[in-house]
């Protein structure tokens, strides 16, 4: 009737049928949660519109329109989990059979969409139902997600047995409430942690200044003066003003033998700045979609098409220059 192509996974994956007479809409547009999906952003009528969508080579495509930021369900936020947009007249799912090849960036990311190819059949959803996203970290035994020079799956909490042991997100040694693979400053000493192990060149994570089997980018106090690494950054209120200092220890030497104050054990003058760099970071994540109870209508026929719980991709976002806030 109104496609007679038969394909199997299609029918195993979505109910599809036909209002008038029961009769199956069959096409050969498969998906599923991982369908690579393409994403792009225009501003329309002072909104943002995101368009996520997938074009097959036999010019059928599936777009979901919608005006929720992303960024806003991300931004600022330690284990980014799940959330929902709802279906109606500003988010919708439109399914497209098209009479001839097309970009499908060009074509999904404008306002209107082009007169050419034209549109042979077309599905809108109905309001109702809604699309879930599942955000998931970035991940892999190379991933270093807050660019410290150390791995995420090194930044666990140790075993005791020169391992690693337990979730990332469950160690945090300075206890400020991002996790250390989240921390570029693992110790809220105001010394980066690149710094600490030596920088990017030959970095080391077992540097130790004072001896005491806690790595300098773990360590408070570094040299073990008893004055803390902060405490000996005295030329912060000079650099900077009272409410915005200039935070950083390496910058202070006072003796001159080119060892700054705060790995210099003979030095322990002390300046009290309870204030801390803030915590910048840029990092991606992978995003699979769901349509949820999403039917889809053909204004001409009345034929609809029906996603009860149906994977409909998976696309990256990324963040850039993010700042994560303290949770103490």
């Amino acid at each position: 009737m109104i496609m007679k192509r038969l394909l199997l996974p299609l029918i195993m994956a979505i109910c599809l049928w036909s209002c008038d007479d029961g009769d199956i809409i069959v096409s050969d547009f498969s998906f599923d949660e991982e369908s690579s999906l393409n994403r792009c952003a225009f501003e329309f009528e002072n909104s943002n519109i995101t368009v996520l969508h997938i074009v097959t080579e036999s010019n059928e495509a599936i777009s979901f329109r919608f005006s929720e930021n992303i960024l806003d369900n991300i931004d600022n936020i330690i284990q980014p989990d799940v959330f929902e947009i709802p279906i109606d007249n500003n988010n919708r799912v439109n399914f497209r059979r098209l009479d001839g090849n097309v970009d499908s960036s060009t074509y999904f990311c404008q306002p209107v969409p082009p007169s050419e190819p034209t549109v042979v059949e077309e599905f809108v959803s109905t309001s109702g139902g809604s699309v879930i996203f599942t955000v998931v970290r970035d991940s892999g035994p190379d991933v270093d997600t807050d660019k410290d020079g150390i791995p995420d799956l090194q930044e666990r909490m140790p075993d005791g047995n020169g391992g690693f042991e337990g979730d990332i997100f469950d160690y945090d040694k300075d206890e400020d409430g991002i996790p250390n693979f989240l921390d570029t400053d693992d110790d809220n000493d105001n010394v980066p942690t690149i710094i600490e192990i030596g920088g990017t060149d030959a970095p080391d994570i077992a540097l130790d200044t004072d001896g005491n089997d806690i790595p300098n980018y773990l360590d408070a106090d570094d040299d073990g003066d008893g004055t803390i690494t902060r405490y000996e950054d005295l030329n912060a209120f000079e650099e900077g003003t009272a409410d915005e200092p200039v935070l950083n220890p390496r910058d202070d030497d006072s003796d001159g033998d080119s060892v700054p104050n705060y790995l210099d054990a003979s030095i322990s003058e002390s300046e009290t700045v309870d204030f801390f760099r803030d915590n910048e970071v840029s990092r991606n994540f992978n995003i699979t979609v769901v349509f949820n109870n999403i039917t889809l209508r053909n204004a001409g026929t009345g034929d609809t098409i029906r996603f009860n719980s149906q994977g409909f991709g998976t696309f990256t976002f990324g963040t850039t220059n993010e700042i994560i806030e303290f949770r103490e």
